[in-house]
């Protein structure tokens, strides 16, 4: 009874455990069912996104040279570390644990890259792009942390290295202005598909310079390639690939002798050089200083590089060129001077008398020699800059008619160079006066304006292209710093030809009058820039001095640099046929006899005389 009771209790075990294994077997074939008909495309699809990546191919920048094909600016190799969030995010199951996965794959990155790991996370977070396209997380590292970073990818999934072009700027500081650098795209201009169409979230692009103007030229297009990875992350091979196209080369009108040139000249001195072709407005050198390194830019500037060329008290960030107007001071007596020569105030052999001042009202305006020029014609009051001489013409002549002539030569108006930020400086008229400050003008601010003080204030640009048109004969140019443009292979994109904006209104008698005057400021025994005279070359100049603060004579040397008056000389040569025209500032350089003069003497001496200098200034070119 016992035996079939136990029978009978194990037959029904066995129909239970079928039945179990039955329903076990059916969930499971339900659930086979499931993942392979009901989700097997959208699984098929994961699949496939987690074997393939997609990897964008940055286009190299194109070359910026100078006009004889001296490359300026390149690109080299640039080992850049991305992090792809997908397969990070991939280790946790939840939210929270994706977000663990980041944080602790962060930290790690920490430590072998010179980025927090607050940084990284923020860059991950401010990405927009899918989870599966790679986002920068470092450019420019080392290779001992590539080989490290290679090593142990197994252990850092989502962690790649990809090979892309970086900025390098073979003569780092030289004509930093000019070029200018590069820096992160922001989020407004990501907006702007117009200007940044193939633009990504941390690419670098043009902030300054020429790499701005022509960020779009020079940027290119990127390219793509989509590769097949393991379960690591390792590449297995490449499925399809689009190449990147170049970007646009640029040929600058800049002669790199020059440029180089007139940099060493400069030297440490706060100030800026222009130097302009006087016959088409090319420009053959643009100096400011002090400069700044591009090459700091390239790979992401720090905190505290950035903090440190910003709170410099020089702005070495700042083209003073073309962002800085100062009063011109003597050197905007050679434009004056054809004024009243043209209007007749004056003529070529008239003579006014210099007693060392002048005085008009309750106002007495002073010559720069106390004891005064005597008897001076035009030609001479230019050589030995007699302010006397000017305050009298400059009245007679009036400030409207003045500032007439003034806009003529291009003053106080944007000279429409192809750098971004340039100011325009300021000529005043008596409705000016009126409409800005509410008051009418007066006499002794006509005698200030005559001199190149007061409100008067101009660009380095703008003098040397005065300059460049009085030796020219009276042609103003547009200033020019772009050649031309060609794509990679060097097809003719875009020619820039020289632009004339007008003949300023001066008849050649009277523009050869004031030229005589500047021929004898350095080939006169008496002129105030007599120390450029060279036998090799005829140099013509005028000399001038900026005020900061208003003083008595002879006490410049007592004040604090930041409050000394600004030398200036402007030049051009050869003097019968001119080739080169600059305008020099010494910022704080009180005379420019004494500071900006020797400037220019080193500049032509090395020009004119270059086999005395072979030995000290010996140098090699890119391509020679």
């Amino acid at each position: 009874m016992r035996e079939n009771k136990n029978d009978v209790m194990g037959i029904f075990r066995i129909k239970i455990y079928t039945v179990g294994v039955f329903i076990l077997f059916s969930v499971l074939c339900a659930r086979l069912w499931y993942l392979q008909i009901v989700q097997g495309h959208t699984y098929l699809i994961q699949s496939e996104e987690n074997r393939i990546r997609l990897l964008r191919i940055k286009s190299p920048r194109g070359i910026i040279s100078d006009s004889d094909g001296f490359a300026l600016v390149r690109n080299r190799p640039s080992f850049n570390v991305f992090l792809i969030r997908e397969d990070v995010e991939a280790l946790g199951k939840t939210k929270a644990e994706k977000q663990a996965a980041l944080e602790e794959m962060a930290a790690r990155l920490e430590v072998l890259l010179p980025i927090s790991k607050d940084d990284i996370i923020a860059k991950v977070k401010k990405s927009t792009r899918p989870k599966f396209e790679p986002i920068l997380v470092y450019r420019d590292v080392n290779l001992k942390t590539v080989a490290y970073l290679e090593e142990h990818k197994i252990e850092l999934p989502g962690v790649i290295v990809e090979v892309e072009p970086l900025r390098y700027n073979i003569y780092e500081s030289g004509a930093s202005h000019v070029v200018g650098y590069l820096g992160e795209i922001d989020e407004d201009q990501l907006k702007d598909k117009e200007s940044f169409p193939d633009a990504y979230q941390g690419d670098l692009i043009g902030k300054s310079g020429i790499e701005r103007t022509f960020n779009l030229y020079l940027s290119g297009k990127a390219g793509g390639k989509q590769i097949e990875v393991n379960a690591h992350g390792r590449e297995l091979g490449t499925i399809s690939q689009k190449n990147p196209i170049p970007g646009d080369n640029i040929t600058l009108t800049l002669n790199l002798h020059l440029q180089l040139l007139a940099e060493e000249a400069l030297g440490d001195q706060s100030g800026a050089i222009v130097a302009i072709d006087p016959q088409n407005g090319h420009v053959l050198a643009m100096v400011s200083r002090p400069a700044f390194n591009p090459n700091l830019f390239a790979g992401g500037i720090s905190s505290e590089e950035w903090n440190r060329l910003v709170n410099n008290p020089g702005k070495p960030l700042r083209n003073k060129t073309i962002q800085n107007h100062y009063a011109p001071g003597s050197t905007f007596k050679p434009m004056l001077g054809s004024a009243i020569l043209q209007n007749r105030v004056v003529r070529e052999h008239d003579a006014l008398y210099c007693s060392g001042s002048v005085s008009l009202a309750n106002t007495t305006k002073k010559c720069w020699r106390a004891g005064g020029h005597g008897y001076v014609t035009i030609k001479q009051a230019i050589e030995q800059s007699c302010n006397v001489f000017f305050y009298r013409a400059g009245l007679e002549l009036g400030i409207d008619e003045l500032a007439r002539y003034a806009f003529s030569y291009g003053f106080g108006a944007k000279t429409g160079i192809e750098l971004p930020n340039e100011e325009s400086g300021l000529i005043p008229t008596r409705a000016w006066k009126q409409e800005t400050i509410g008051d009418r003008w007066y006499p002794s601010e006509t005698m200030d304006a005559a001199i190149g003080q007061g409100f008067i204030t101009v660009t380095p640009l703008q003098l040397a292209n005065m300059t460049a048109t009085i030796a020219n004969g009276g042609t103003l140019y547009k200033p020019m710093i772009v050649k031309k443009i060609t794509s990679a292979n060097d097809d003719i994109v875009q020619e820039y030809e020289p632009m004339v904006i007008r003949k300023v209104p001066v008849d050649e008698r009277n523009l050869k009058i004031v030229r005589e005057g500047m021929w004898m400021v350095v080939n006169g025994d008496r002129g105030t820039g007599r120390a450029t005279k060279l036998e090799e070359v005829q140099v013509a100049g005028k000399t001038g001095t900026a005020q900061v603060v208003r003083l008595q004579q002879n006490t410049q040397e007592n004040l604090p640099e930041q409050l000394r008056d600004h030398a200036w000389f402007i030049c051009y040569a050869p003097a019968e046929n001119p080739q080169i025209a600059m305008a020099i500032l010494v910022e704080h350089g009180m005379k420019g006899s004494q500071s900006a003069v020797p400037v220019a003497k080193y500049i032509f001496e090395r020009l004119y005389k270059p086999q005395d200098f072979l030995v000290q200034h010996e140098r090699s070119l890119p391509g020679t």
